[in-house]
Protein backbone atom coordinates (compact mmCIF):
# COMPACT_ATOMS: atom_id res chain seq x y z
CA UNK A 1 0.00 0.00 0.00
CA UNK A 2 1.02 3.81 -1.01
CA UNK A 3 2.06 5.41 2.27
CA UNK A 4 3.22 8.62 2.92
CA UNK A 5 5.55 8.66 6.31
CA UNK A 6 6.19 12.20 6.14
CA UNK A 7 3.06 13.97 5.77
CA UNK A 8 0.02 12.88 8.14
CA UNK A 9 -2.46 15.32 9.11
CA UNK A 10 -4.25 13.11 12.51
CA UNK A 11 -2.18 13.47 15.31
CA UNK A 12 0.56 15.49 13.80
CA UNK A 13 2.58 18.84 15.44
CA UNK A 14 2.40 22.06 14.03
CA UNK A 15 5.16 23.18 16.10
CA UNK A 16 7.12 25.98 14.14
CA UNK A 17 4.40 26.67 11.31
CA UNK A 18 3.49 29.51 12.84
CA UNK A 19 6.40 31.78 13.14
CA UNK A 20 7.27 29.86 9.17
CA UNK A 21 3.90 31.80 8.04
CA UNK A 22 4.52 35.50 9.44
CA UNK A 23 8.01 34.99 8.05
CA UNK A 24 6.18 34.82 4.16
CA UNK A 25 4.42 37.24 2.13
CA UNK A 26 0.80 36.38 0.88
CA UNK A 27 2.01 36.26 -2.70
CA UNK A 28 5.23 33.74 -1.64
CA UNK A 29 2.82 31.70 0.64
CA UNK A 30 0.04 30.91 -2.57
CA UNK A 31 2.86 30.38 -4.54
CA UNK A 32 4.09 27.86 -1.83
CA UNK A 33 0.28 26.02 -1.84
CA UNK A 34 0.50 26.18 -5.48
CA UNK A 35 3.82 24.57 -5.74
CA UNK A 36 2.64 21.84 -3.47
CA UNK A 37 -0.54 20.88 -5.95
CA UNK A 38 -2.80 20.48 -3.19
CA UNK A 39 -6.30 20.04 -4.28
CA UNK A 40 -9.34 20.09 -2.48
CA UNK A 41 -10.41 17.28 -0.16
CA UNK A 42 -14.34 18.46 0.09
CA UNK A 43 -14.70 16.03 -3.20
CA UNK A 44 -13.99 18.69 -6.08
CA UNK A 45 -10.75 18.15 -6.06
CA UNK A 46 -10.13 22.08 -7.39
CA UNK A 47 -6.53 23.35 -6.58
CA UNK A 48 -6.27 25.48 -3.41
CA UNK A 49 -3.72 27.58 -4.53
CA UNK A 50 -5.30 28.36 -7.54
CA UNK A 51 -8.56 29.78 -5.69
CA UNK A 52 -6.66 31.17 -3.01
CA UNK A 53 -4.71 33.49 -5.78
CA UNK A 54 -8.40 34.32 -7.47
CA UNK A 55 -9.74 35.48 -4.25
CA UNK A 56 -6.93 37.75 -3.70
CA UNK A 57 -7.34 38.94 -7.19
CA UNK A 58 -10.61 39.55 -6.54
CA UNK A 59 -10.39 41.41 -3.50
CA UNK A 60 -7.54 43.95 -4.91
CA UNK A 61 -9.60 44.40 -8.01
CA UNK A 62 -12.90 45.27 -6.03
CA UNK A 63 -11.68 46.87 -3.04
CA UNK A 64 -14.15 44.78 -0.87
CA UNK A 65 -12.76 42.47 2.04
CA UNK A 66 -12.30 39.09 1.63
CA UNK A 67 -13.23 36.23 3.83
CA UNK A 68 -12.67 32.89 4.55
CA UNK A 69 -14.97 30.05 5.74
CA UNK A 70 -13.49 26.56 6.94
CA UNK A 71 -16.38 24.07 5.85
CA UNK A 72 -16.45 21.19 8.31
CA UNK A 73 -20.04 20.54 8.56
CA UNK A 74 -19.59 16.66 7.49
CA UNK A 75 -23.05 16.90 5.75
CA UNK A 76 -22.61 12.67 5.20
CA UNK A 77 -23.76 11.69 9.17
CA UNK A 78 -21.60 8.23 7.92
CA UNK A 79 -18.23 10.12 7.12
CA UNK A 80 -17.68 12.55 9.84
CA UNK A 81 -14.02 13.35 8.42
CA UNK A 82 -13.53 16.86 10.21
CA UNK A 83 -15.38 16.10 13.27
CA UNK A 84 -12.17 13.48 13.61
CA UNK A 85 -9.97 16.08 12.59
CA UNK A 86 -11.15 18.89 14.75
CA UNK A 87 -11.14 16.66 17.71
CA UNK A 88 -7.47 15.30 17.04
CA UNK A 89 -6.05 18.59 15.35
CA UNK A 90 -7.64 21.18 15.94
CA UNK A 91 -4.61 23.50 16.24
CA UNK A 92 -3.76 22.56 12.73
CA UNK A 93 -7.54 23.52 11.17
CA UNK A 94 -7.05 26.47 13.03
CA UNK A 95 -3.38 27.26 11.70
CA UNK A 96 -4.80 26.82 8.54
CA UNK A 97 -7.37 29.34 8.12
CA UNK A 98 -5.29 31.88 9.45
CA UNK A 99 -2.79 31.04 6.89
CA UNK A 100 -5.38 31.46 4.27
CA UNK A 101 -6.95 34.72 5.32
CA UNK A 102 -3.66 36.17 5.59
CA UNK A 103 -2.87 34.86 1.91
CA UNK A 104 -6.13 36.35 0.55
CA UNK A 105 -5.95 39.80 2.86
CA UNK A 106 -8.86 38.47 5.25
CA UNK A 107 -9.46 39.64 8.34
CA UNK A 108 -12.77 37.68 9.33
CA UNK A 109 -13.17 33.65 8.93
CA UNK A 110 -15.98 31.29 10.17
CA UNK A 111 -15.70 27.71 10.94
CA UNK A 112 -18.27 25.85 9.66
CA UNK A 113 -20.08 23.18 11.68
CA UNK A 114 -22.81 20.78 11.88
CA UNK A 115 -24.93 21.98 15.12
CA UNK A 116 -24.91 18.10 16.49
CA UNK A 117 -21.04 18.06 16.61
CA UNK A 118 -20.05 19.03 20.07
CA UNK A 119 -17.13 17.56 21.05
CA UNK A 120 -16.02 19.04 17.54
CA UNK A 121 -17.14 22.30 18.48
CA UNK A 122 -15.78 22.22 22.20
CA UNK A 123 -11.94 21.28 20.77
CA UNK A 124 -12.45 24.71 17.69
CA UNK A 125 -12.91 27.08 20.82
CA UNK A 126 -10.22 26.48 22.16
CA UNK A 127 -7.94 26.79 19.24
CA UNK A 128 -9.85 29.20 18.62
CA UNK A 129 -8.71 30.98 21.94
CA UNK A 130 -5.44 30.40 21.21
CA UNK A 131 -5.71 32.06 17.95
CA UNK A 132 -6.88 34.98 19.88
CA UNK A 133 -4.31 35.43 22.05
CA UNK A 134 -1.59 35.66 19.32
CA UNK A 135 -3.37 38.35 17.52
CA UNK A 136 -2.68 38.05 14.22
CA UNK A 137 -4.83 40.06 12.79
CA UNK A 138 -7.67 37.30 11.63
CA UNK A 139 -10.58 36.89 13.64
CA UNK A 140 -12.29 33.20 13.32
CA UNK A 141 -15.98 32.59 14.62
CA UNK A 142 -17.82 29.36 14.78
CA UNK A 143 -21.10 29.39 12.03
CA UNK A 144 -23.12 27.10 12.90
CA UNK A 145 -25.24 24.59 10.13
CA UNK A 146 -29.32 23.68 9.89
CA UNK A 147 -28.32 20.65 9.76
CA UNK A 148 -29.36 18.16 6.67
CA UNK A 149 -27.13 16.90 3.95
CA UNK A 150 -27.68 20.40 2.10
CA UNK A 151 -26.28 22.38 4.72
CA UNK A 152 -23.00 21.72 4.11
CA UNK A 153 -23.05 22.70 0.06
CA UNK A 154 -20.68 25.12 -0.57
CA UNK A 155 -22.85 28.06 -1.69
CA UNK A 156 -25.86 26.69 0.32
CA UNK A 157 -23.67 27.67 3.55
CA UNK A 158 -22.89 30.71 1.93
CA UNK A 159 -26.73 31.49 2.08
CA UNK A 160 -26.63 30.21 5.91
CA UNK A 161 -23.79 32.27 6.91
CA UNK A 162 -26.30 35.38 5.31
CA UNK A 163 -29.24 34.62 7.72
CA UNK A 164 -31.02 32.45 4.65
CA UNK A 165 -32.24 28.95 4.00
CA UNK A 166 -29.45 26.48 2.95
CA UNK A 167 -30.02 26.41 -0.92
CA UNK A 168 -27.66 26.30 -4.03
CA UNK A 169 -26.73 29.09 -5.85
CA UNK A 170 -26.26 29.78 -9.68
CA UNK A 171 -22.48 29.60 -10.58
CA UNK A 172 -21.18 31.35 -11.42
CA UNK A 173 -20.33 33.79 -9.93
CA UNK A 174 -17.74 32.04 -8.42
CA UNK A 175 -17.34 32.26 -4.36
CA UNK A 176 -14.07 33.80 -5.04
CA UNK A 177 -15.35 36.38 -6.42
CA UNK A 178 -18.81 37.00 -4.60
CA UNK A 179 -19.26 35.04 -1.89
CA UNK A 180 -20.58 35.87 1.55
CA UNK A 181 -22.30 39.39 1.18
CA UNK A 182 -21.02 39.26 -2.29
CA UNK A 183 -17.79 39.85 -1.51
CA UNK A 184 -14.75 37.35 -2.46
CA UNK A 185 -14.65 34.08 -0.55
CA UNK A 186 -12.52 31.72 -0.20
CA UNK A 187 -14.45 28.31 0.68
CA UNK A 188 -12.33 25.38 1.65
CA UNK A 189 -12.74 21.93 3.59
CA UNK A 190 -11.64 21.83 6.97
CA UNK A 191 -9.13 19.05 6.19
CA UNK A 192 -8.00 20.98 2.99
CA UNK A 193 -6.95 23.40 5.21
CA UNK A 194 -5.22 21.44 7.80
CA UNK A 195 -2.78 20.83 5.30
CA UNK A 196 -1.08 24.38 4.96
CA UNK A 197 0.57 24.15 8.09
CA UNK A 198 2.57 21.61 7.27
CA UNK A 199 3.21 22.61 3.98
CA UNK A 200 4.42 26.19 4.71
CA UNK A 201 6.62 24.74 7.67
CA UNK A 202 8.17 21.58 5.53
CA UNK A 203 7.54 23.31 2.20
CA UNK A 204 5.90 21.83 -0.82
CA UNK A 205 8.27 18.46 -1.22
CA UNK A 206 7.05 17.26 2.33
CA UNK A 207 3.58 16.51 0.60
CA UNK A 208 3.90 13.89 -0.94
CA UNK A 209 1.94 11.12 -2.97
CA UNK A 210 2.31 9.47 -6.11
CA UNK A 211 1.36 10.14 -9.95
CA UNK A 212 -0.94 13.23 -10.05
CA UNK A 213 -2.29 12.55 -6.71
CA UNK A 214 -0.37 13.87 -3.59
CA UNK A 215 -0.98 13.82 0.15
CA UNK A 216 -3.06 11.71 2.32
CA UNK A 217 -7.15 11.69 2.77
CA UNK A 218 -9.33 10.92 5.27
CA UNK A 219 -11.51 8.28 4.42
CA UNK A 220 -14.78 6.61 6.67
CA UNK A 221 -14.75 3.41 6.19
CA UNK A 222 -17.98 1.80 6.71
CA UNK A 223 -20.35 -1.17 6.24
CA UNK A 224 -19.59 -5.14 6.37
CA UNK A 225 -15.53 -4.00 7.93
CA UNK A 226 -14.46 -5.54 10.47
CA UNK A 227 -13.30 -1.98 12.11
CA UNK A 228 -15.34 0.49 10.81
CA UNK A 229 -14.02 4.50 11.61
CA UNK A 230 -11.80 7.00 10.32
CA UNK A 231 -8.79 6.66 8.85
CA UNK A 232 -5.99 8.54 7.05
CA UNK A 233 -4.58 7.18 3.92
CA UNK A 234 -2.53 8.37 1.03
CA UNK A 235 -4.24 8.88 -2.41
CA UNK A 236 -3.37 6.98 -4.65
CA UNK A 237 -4.13 3.64 -2.16
CA UNK A 238 -6.16 0.92 -4.00
CA UNK A 239 -9.76 0.79 -2.60
CA UNK A 240 -9.25 -2.99 -1.68
CA UNK A 241 -6.68 -1.60 0.35
CA UNK A 242 -8.83 1.06 1.75
CA UNK A 243 -10.54 -1.56 3.17
CA UNK A 244 -8.07 -3.57 4.31
CA UNK A 245 -7.14 -0.40 6.67
CA UNK A 246 -9.99 -1.17 8.09
CA UNK A 247 -9.44 -4.72 9.24
CA UNK A 248 -11.22 -6.26 5.60
CA UNK A 249 -14.03 -7.23 5.26
CA UNK A 250 -16.81 -9.40 7.85
CA UNK A 251 -18.65 -11.30 4.73
CA UNK A 252 -18.61 -12.19 1.15
CA UNK A 253 -17.94 -8.81 -0.87
CA UNK A 254 -20.56 -7.59 -3.33
CA UNK A 255 -20.03 -3.94 -4.01
CA UNK A 256 -17.79 -0.86 -2.93
CA UNK A 257 -20.14 2.35 -2.16
CA UNK A 258 -17.80 5.31 -2.95
CA UNK A 259 -18.21 8.74 -1.82
CA UNK A 260 -21.42 8.62 0.22
CA UNK A 261 -25.13 8.60 -0.10
CA UNK A 262 -24.59 11.03 -3.73
CA UNK A 263 -22.02 9.01 -5.55
CA UNK A 264 -21.77 5.82 -7.36
CA UNK A 265 -21.53 2.08 -6.09
CA UNK A 266 -19.19 -0.31 -8.47
CA UNK A 267 -18.93 -3.84 -8.18
CA UNK A 268 -16.50 -5.63 -6.23
CA UNK A 269 -14.18 -6.65 -8.76
CA UNK A 270 -13.26 -2.98 -8.61
CA UNK A 271 -10.76 -3.08 -5.40
CA UNK A 272 -8.07 -2.11 -7.84
CA UNK A 273 -9.20 1.12 -8.35
CA UNK A 274 -6.91 3.79 -6.94
CA UNK A 275 -8.73 6.32 -4.53
CA UNK A 276 -8.09 9.20 -6.24
CA UNK A 277 -9.70 12.37 -8.35
CA UNK A 278 -8.98 10.93 -11.75
CA UNK A 279 -9.13 6.91 -11.20
CA UNK A 280 -12.63 7.38 -9.38
CA UNK A 281 -14.14 9.65 -12.19
CA UNK A 282 -12.85 7.37 -15.06
CA UNK A 283 -14.82 4.36 -12.69
CA UNK A 284 -17.97 6.61 -12.75
CA UNK A 285 -18.14 7.54 -8.70
CA UNK A 286 -16.78 10.37 -6.66
CA UNK A 287 -14.36 10.91 -3.44
CA UNK A 288 -17.84 12.51 -2.30
CA UNK A 289 -17.93 13.03 1.25
CA UNK A 290 -14.74 10.65 1.37
CA UNK A 291 -17.34 7.30 2.56
CA UNK A 292 -15.97 4.33 1.42
CA UNK A 293 -18.80 1.74 1.79
CA UNK A 294 -18.59 -2.23 1.98
CA UNK A 295 -21.60 -3.96 0.78
CA UNK A 296 -21.70 -7.53 1.52
CA UNK A 297 -23.29 -10.31 -0.74
CA UNK A 298 -26.88 -10.84 0.09
CA UNK A 299 -27.45 -7.27 -1.25
CA UNK A 300 -29.91 -6.26 -3.67
CA UNK A 301 -28.12 -3.19 -5.32
CA UNK A 302 -31.45 -2.20 -6.83
CA UNK A 303 -33.16 -1.70 -3.67
CA UNK A 304 -29.79 -0.36 -2.30
CA UNK A 305 -30.48 2.67 -5.36
CA UNK A 306 -33.74 2.73 -4.51
CA UNK A 307 -32.67 3.28 -0.97
CA UNK A 308 -30.58 5.92 -1.80
CA UNK A 309 -33.05 7.71 -3.62
CA UNK A 310 -35.25 8.11 -1.14
CA UNK A 311 -32.89 9.46 1.28
CA UNK A 312 -31.79 12.37 -1.59
CA UNK A 313 -35.53 13.01 -2.33
CA UNK A 314 -35.85 14.00 0.92
CA UNK A 315 -32.88 15.80 1.15
CA UNK A 316 -32.54 17.89 -1.72
CA UNK A 317 -32.95 21.73 -1.35
CA UNK A 318 -35.48 21.27 -4.31
CA UNK A 319 -34.54 25.15 -5.66
CA UNK A 320 -33.82 23.67 -9.05
CA UNK A 321 -36.36 21.30 -10.92
CA UNK A 322 -33.95 18.44 -12.29
CA UNK A 323 -32.96 17.66 -8.97
CA UNK A 324 -36.11 18.39 -7.00
CA UNK A 325 -38.27 16.42 -9.50
CA UNK A 326 -35.25 14.25 -10.69
CA UNK A 327 -34.56 12.65 -7.86
CA UNK A 328 -38.27 11.89 -6.70
CA UNK A 329 -38.64 10.18 -10.54
CA UNK A 330 -35.66 8.01 -9.84
CA UNK A 331 -36.92 6.79 -6.54
CA UNK A 332 -40.38 6.14 -8.32
CA UNK A 333 -39.10 3.88 -11.12
CA UNK A 334 -36.84 1.56 -8.45
CA UNK A 335 -39.03 1.55 -6.18
CA UNK A 336 -41.78 -0.01 -9.12
CA UNK A 337 -38.63 -2.20 -10.45
CA UNK A 338 -37.67 -3.50 -6.91
CA UNK A 339 -41.56 -4.51 -6.78
CA UNK A 340 -41.85 -6.18 -9.14
CA UNK A 341 -43.33 -3.86 -11.91
CA UNK A 342 -40.21 -2.74 -13.76
CA UNK A 343 -40.67 -2.66 -17.21
CA UNK A 344 -37.38 -2.69 -19.72
CA UNK A 345 -37.83 0.69 -21.20
CA UNK A 346 -37.73 1.79 -17.37
CA UNK A 347 -33.93 1.82 -18.12
CA UNK A 348 -33.48 4.18 -20.56
CA UNK A 349 -35.89 6.04 -19.07
CA UNK A 350 -33.38 6.38 -15.96
CA UNK A 351 -30.37 7.11 -18.44
CA UNK A 352 -32.70 9.76 -19.55
CA UNK A 353 -33.12 10.96 -15.87
CA UNK A 354 -29.47 10.86 -15.11
CA UNK A 355 -28.30 12.99 -17.72
CA UNK A 356 -31.00 15.38 -16.56
CA UNK A 357 -29.41 15.43 -13.59
CA UNK A 358 -25.88 15.64 -14.35
CA UNK A 359 -26.45 18.18 -17.01
CA UNK A 360 -28.49 20.84 -15.47
CA UNK A 361 -28.91 20.33 -11.43
CA UNK A 362 -27.27 23.92 -9.72
CA UNK A 363 -24.89 21.81 -7.65
CA UNK A 364 -22.78 18.46 -7.05
CA UNK A 365 -25.93 17.05 -4.77
CA UNK A 366 -27.87 16.67 -8.06
CA UNK A 367 -24.85 16.07 -10.39
CA UNK A 368 -23.28 13.36 -8.69
CA UNK A 369 -26.49 11.41 -7.86
CA UNK A 370 -27.06 10.57 -11.28
CA UNK A 371 -23.64 8.14 -10.60
CA UNK A 372 -26.13 6.11 -8.87
CA UNK A 373 -28.12 5.23 -11.36
CA UNK A 374 -25.45 4.76 -14.11
CA UNK A 375 -23.02 2.63 -12.08
CA UNK A 376 -25.12 0.27 -10.67
CA UNK A 377 -26.92 -0.48 -14.26
CA UNK A 378 -23.53 -0.40 -15.87
CA UNK A 379 -22.18 -3.05 -13.13
CA UNK A 380 -25.06 -4.93 -11.57
CA UNK A 381 -27.02 -5.85 -14.62
CA UNK A 382 -28.39 -9.17 -13.22
CA UNK A 383 -30.08 -7.64 -10.51
CA UNK A 384 -31.64 -5.06 -12.49
CA UNK A 385 -32.60 -7.81 -15.43
CA UNK A 386 -33.76 -10.16 -12.22
CA UNK A 387 -36.51 -8.01 -11.07
CA UNK A 388 -37.29 -6.83 -14.23
CA UNK A 389 -37.64 -9.83 -16.76
CA UNK A 390 -37.98 -12.36 -14.56
CA UNK A 391 -40.21 -10.78 -11.52
CA UNK A 392 -37.82 -12.37 -8.58
CA UNK A 393 -35.56 -10.38 -6.47
CA UNK A 394 -31.99 -11.80 -7.14
CA UNK A 395 -31.10 -12.10 -3.52
CA UNK A 396 -33.97 -12.66 -1.89
CA UNK A 397 -34.81 -9.76 0.37
CA UNK A 398 -36.95 -6.98 -1.48
CA UNK A 399 -40.85 -6.96 -0.24
CA UNK A 400 -42.84 -4.60 -2.31
CA UNK A 401 -43.28 -0.90 -1.64
CA UNK A 402 -45.57 -0.42 -3.69
CA UNK A 403 -48.77 -1.69 -5.38
CA UNK A 404 -48.49 0.46 -8.38
CA UNK A 405 -46.32 1.71 -11.21
CA UNK A 406 -44.90 5.17 -11.25
CA UNK A 407 -45.74 6.83 -13.85
CA UNK A 408 -45.70 10.54 -15.45
CA UNK A 409 -47.00 12.27 -18.74
CA UNK A 410 -43.01 12.14 -19.47
CA UNK A 411 -41.18 9.40 -19.89
CA UNK A 412 -39.88 6.87 -23.24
Amino acid sequence: MPTSAAFRLLGADATGSRERALALSADDTIALIEGSELRGRGGAGFPLGAKMRATRTAAEVSGDPAYVVANAYDADPASPLSRTLLERSPELVLGGIVIAARAVGAREAWLYLHPEATAARSAAEKAIAAVARHDDGVSVEIALGPGGFMGGEESALLAVLENKRAMARQRPPWPAEQGVRLRPTLVSSAETLAALPLIVRDGPDSFSGSGGSRGTKLVSVTGAVAEPGVYEVSLGTTLGEVVQTAGGVTHALKAIHVGGPTCGILNSTRTGVRYDYEDLKAAGTYMGSGQVRAIAEGTCIVAEAARLFEYLSKETCAICVPCRVGTKRVRGILESISSGLGREDDLKWLGELADHLSDFSLCGFGITSASIVRTTIAEFPDDYRAHIVERRCPEGTCAPSRSRRYETMAQP
